[in-house]
C-alpha cells in the first residue's frame, strides 16, 4: 500500500473529472493507497472563494468534501513542525542557489508540503503544479537537500501521469 499526498491542485482536477475521482475512490477504498493531507493543503482549499460554482455545486464545498473523504481519522492530516519548517527553508536556500525565480512567499507552501511528505516518509506526491512544486529547479533542490540529510525522496508524479496509472 502506497502512502500518497495529493497537492491542492489535484483536488481541483478531481472534482472536475468525476470519472477519475471515482477511480481514485475505488483504489482508496480497496486499500491500494492511503491519502494523507496537511493543514496547508486544507487551508489552500478553504481559501477558494465561496461564490465559485461548478454546475450547481459550490467549488469550495466540493474541494473540502473530497479532501475530507480521503483524509480521515485513520490517516489524519500531517502536522507542520519545526523539522518540516527547517527542511522547507533548506529547500528554498538550495532553490535560490539554482537561480530559482520565485520568491519565498510564492513557493513556501509547496516546499512545506514536500518537506512534510519527506519527514513523514510518504511514497508519492501528486501535483499539477509544474511551475513551482514540480519544476526542475525545485525537484533538484529536494533531491540535493534530502541526500545531504539522508532522507528518502518521495516519488513526484504529475497529475496526468497519476491519472493514466489509474486506468491500468
Amino acid at each position: 500500500m502506497h502512502k500518497i499526498l495529493l497537492d491542492s491542485s489535484v483536488y481541483g482536477k478531481l472534482i472536475m473529472e468525476e470519472d477519475v475521482l471515482k477511480k481514485v475512490r475505488l483504489k482508496f477504498e480497496s486499500h491500494d493507497f492511503v491519502v494523507y493531507g496537511t493543514d496547508i493543503i486544507r487551508k489552500e482549499l478553504r481559501d477558494t472563494p465561496k461564490h465559485i460554482k461548478y454546475g450547481k455545486n459550490k467549488v469550495r464545498i466540493l474541494l473540502l468534501d473530497t479532501y475530507d473523504f480521503f483524509v480521515r481519522k485513520e490517516n489524519p492530516s500531517l502536522k507542520y513542525n519545526k523539522l518540516v519548517a527547517a527542511l522547507a527553508n533548506d529547500y528554498f536556500k538550495e532553490y535560490k542557489l539554482k537561480d530559482g525565480a520565485l520568491s519565498k512567499e510564492a513557493i513556501r507552501n509547496d516546499f512545506s508540503i514536500v518537506a512534510t511528505a519527506t519527514i513523514y516518509q510518504l511514497d508519492i506526491v501528486v501535483s499539477d503544479d509544474e511551475r513551482t512544486m514540480l519544476s526542475y529547479k525545485a525537484i533538484s533542490s529536494y533531491y540535493k537537500i534530502n541526500k545531504r540529510y539522508g532522507l528518502k525522496n518521495p516519488i513526484f508524479k504529475k497529475y496526468s501521469t497519476f491519472k493514466k496509472e489509474l486506468a491500468r
